[in-house]
């Protein structure tokens, strides 16, 4: 009996050392009150600095039917209220997929790309990624996701992680919009371009406690985001930047408060611009990111979302009319490139005098001087020719003559004319077109009038009908013997005697 009860003693005791070993007597009891979180939060792959995880509160969305166009579809999902995030999560749940960027936008319209969520590899269902560690100073209102599905539509699960209070997200609806007609354009307006005559903006250059401010550049050429901190007396200024969530204490020299506006009052946060040329003569449109009192401009860039560095030099405001009068809407041929021409639609004008022209060939945007982007117009004014005319142009090789019908006319002199006997288009000179006429003045013949044609080789003569009548004195005449439609002179026609 004594045995047993020591073996009994023995056995609790080492079943307490055990408890206490691994944490089991900290395990609330089936009465104590939990701590229960509105939803799952998926096992964050960077630790959380200074939360707890039982602390963190999470809500989803799902964005389904991710298509395979080629670098990615934007998907914006929104916050019902801005928040602190701890961090991000994005789970696959159909077929595989590719994350080209997560970027977060925040209360004040900073743009923040997530660093772990960029351009990953192609993803399996079921394979989670997490963001690192969010900065808690940035308050978010909405995630930007661009995403390419490698198969199938795909669908993922994105998940945003606070720790203050349940983040509630919708996917935004994306609708095409509705084309309005377009009104009489204004007057083109002046290219906007800082110079003498416009007074310079007041900027506050001073620092104060929770500016956003740029820090740079260092030794390597670089330039950091971040947030004012504290300012001491001895000139220091200690900053948190926003691309690690750390803070440093730095020199006020290198530290630049963001404006609205540079001191020109021509660059402005918000306001979209094209910047170029650059390599091969690219140009790139896109959003002014954030604006410095020591002059430095950043812009977002619309093809990959990122922010760069740039000089006003190269930067020009977009409106909706060029100072040449090219307009958005505007139907216009461009050229000519090596003897040829492309049909287009202007997209807008620039401050440094170019226009973005869609090609109805390839449907791409080419920036473009005023001189080779040609108008189209209603009419000719030196020949009276407009849209829609039937002409006959010629005479071209072995004197031969074709009918159709003008489609376009542009400011260069150029007439596009679609052929009748094979439907192609045919850019032509207004010297090369006649009118078509409902009648011939010296014979009196009209269109729909009999008529004999001849005499020709042997005395043959051929009855017809007269189809159409040209203001160059030719008239085309449907043989009756062949069905065929043949370029006479009134002087080969007779008409029926009354």
């Amino acid at each position: 009996m004594k045995a047993f009860t020591k073996t009994l003693m023995a056995m609790s005791l080492l079943t307490s050392h055990l408890a206490q070993a691994s944490g089991i007597e900290d395990l609330p009891g089936f009465d104590e009150e939990t701590t229960q979180t509105p939803a799952p939060v998926l096992t964050p792959a960077v630790p959380t600095q200074n939360t707890q995880a039982s602390n963190l509160l999470a809500g989803s969305v799902s964005i389904n039917s991710i298509s395979r166009k080629s670098n990615g579809t934007l998907y914006t999902v929104d916050l019902k209220q801005a928040l602190s995030l701890v961090r991000i999560d994005l789970r696959v749940t159909a077929q595989k997929l590719k994350l080209h960027r997560v970027t977060l936008v925040t209360d004040t319209g900073a743009r923040v790309n997530t660093r772990q969520l960029e351009n990953s590899d192609v993803l399996e269902a079921g394979n989670v990624l997490s963001s690192e560690t969010l900065n808690q100073s940035d308050r978010v209102v909405s995630i930007e996701v661009v995403a390419e599905s490698y198969g199938a539509e795909a669908n993922i699960l994105l998940t945003a992680i606070a720790d203050r209070e349940v983040p509630v997200m919708k996917l935004r609806t994306v609708t095409a919009p509705v084309q309005p007609t377009r009104p009489t354009p204004p007057a083109p307006p002046t290219p906007q371009r800082p110079d003498s005559t416009r007074p310079p903006v007041y900027q506050d250059t001073r620092l104060n406690r929770g500016d956003d401010v740029i820090s740079g550049p260092f030794s390597d050429g670089k330039y950091y985001f971040g947030k004012v901190v504290e300012i001491f007396n001895n000139g220091q200024v200690l900053v948190r930047d926003n691309d690690d969530g750390k803070s440093y204490t730095r020199n006020s020299n290198i530290v630049s408060k963001r404006v609205r506006c540079d001191v020109s009052g021509v660059y402005c946060q918000g306001v979209r611009v094209l910047s170029g040329p650059f390599t091969d003569n690219k140009f790139y449109t896109g959003v002014i990111h954030s604006v410095y009192v020591n002059g430095l401009v950043f812009v977002t860039d619309d093809d990959d979302g990122k922010v760069y560095r740039r000089e006003t030099k190269i930067i020009a405001l977009a409106s909706k009319c060029a100072a040449s009068g090219h307009c958005a809407g505007d139907n216009v041929i461009s050229g000519p490139f090596s003897g040829k021409y492309y049909n287009g639609v202007v997209e807008g004008g620039y401050s440094n005098g170019l226009i973005a022209v869609r090609d109805a060939d390839d449907g791409k945007v080419y920036y473009r001087n005023a001189s080779v982007v040609l108008k189209s117009l209603r009419c000719d004014q030196a020949s009276g020719l407009c849209i829609n005319t039937e002409v006959i142009s010629g005479p071209f090789t072995n004197n031969k003559y074709y009918s159709g019908v003008i489609t376009g006319i542009y400011s260069n002199g150029v007439i596009y004319v679609r052929d009748h006997d094979d439907g192609k288009v045919y850019a032509r000179k207004a010297s090369d077109l006649s009118k078509r006429l409902r009648c011939e003045q010296k014979k009196g013949l009209c269109e729909g009038a009999r008529v004999v044609s001849g005499p020709y080789r042997n005395g043959t003569y051929y009855a017809g009908t007269v189809v159409r009548i040209y203001a160059n004195g030719l008239i085309q005449v449907r043989d009756d013997d062949d069905g065929k439609i043949y370029d006479r002179k009134a002087s080969e026609l007779s008409g029926i005697r009354n």
